[in-house]
């Protein structure tokens, strides 16, 4: 049964944070290797949803600035609208009680390039990003840069959304962490898909190095074969994973993005 969650309930596993709130504004100057989006990817409707988040909730927008400007510096920042995206969809899926590892929250911006670290993991509870990582995309999704995606079948394309974790298995690909597909248009099938997160020698700054590119999975997002064995053990069985590209549809037709920050968050 899922269990309905307070305002202060969903708050309480930040009950530690200091609240600060430093400047705002754009950190410019970025070297070609660090995480930039291409400009082929501007053509998204963000600002409509991110407009209708910030002015949501105040309270939820000031624990998203604490929160980011105490875990990220400027050599692991994210994009913030990616981190506000995947901090509501968790806490959503907090209220909902569907989160058996609530600490743990993971994501993938897939409008960076493939040979820039586009995989964070962070605990939420210690404030600390514990993984800052290379991962790939399906072969059909694209080359360098992702703009494809899929929930059918056989695409080999990468699925967006939010996922949670399942248990850890071995496969064809050695150790893997199976991810259940919680947004019915997007990545419901992820099961049946066999998408899982497992580890590939073609993800790795060797193999870019050789290469010039990241290799490429069937769908999967495939981290490299060093990190997989610690990676899996701290994301496995129940924690929140999301996977994010602007993609037009995606933004306008997710019922978790479309929510309000307070969701349904009991009157007490």
């Amino acid at each position: 049964m899922n269990v309905k969650f307070s305002l202060s309930a969903i708050f309480g596993i930040f009950s530690l944070v200091a609240f600060t709130f430093p400047d705002s504004g754009v950190v410019g100057g970025k070297k070609a290797s660090e995480n930039v989006a291409s400009n082929a990817n501007v053509n998204v409707c963000d600002n409509q949803v991110f407009e209708y988040f910030y002015t949501s909730s105040i309270k939820f927008k000031a624990l998203s600035d604490s929160i980011y400007y105490q875990l990220f510096s400027e050599s692991n920042r994210p994009s913030r609208k990616v981190f506000d995206m995947a901090m509501k969809g968790y806490a959503y899926y907090l209220s909902e009680g569907v989160l058996a590892k609530p600490d743990i929250l993971s994501f993938i911006d897939y409008s960076l390039s493939a040979i820039v670290k586009r995989l964070w993991v962070v605990d939420l509870k210690k404030m600390k990003v514990l993984f800052h990582e290379l991962v790939a995309h399906g072969r059909n999704s694209g080359q360098e840069y992702a703009k494809k995606f899929s929930n059918v079948s056989n695409s080999f394309q990468t699925s967006l959304g939010f996922y949670i974790t399942g248990e850890i298995y071995s496969g064809k690909h050695d150790l893997s962490v199976k991810m259940i597909g919680l947004e019915r248009k997007f990545n419901s099938k992820a099961m049946d898909r066999g998408i899982v997160i497992h580890g590939a020698d073609y993800v790795s700054e060797d193999y870019i190095k050789k290469n010039n590119r990241l290799g490429r999975s069937l769908g999967c997002p495939a981290v490299s074969e060093s990190v997989i064995k610690s990676l899996s053990h701290t994301i496995a069985d129940g924690s929140c994973v999301f996977a994010y590209y602007p993609n037009k549809v995606y933004l306008k037709t997710s019922q978790v993005v479309k929510k309000d920050p307070l969701f349904a968050v009991s009157a007490n």
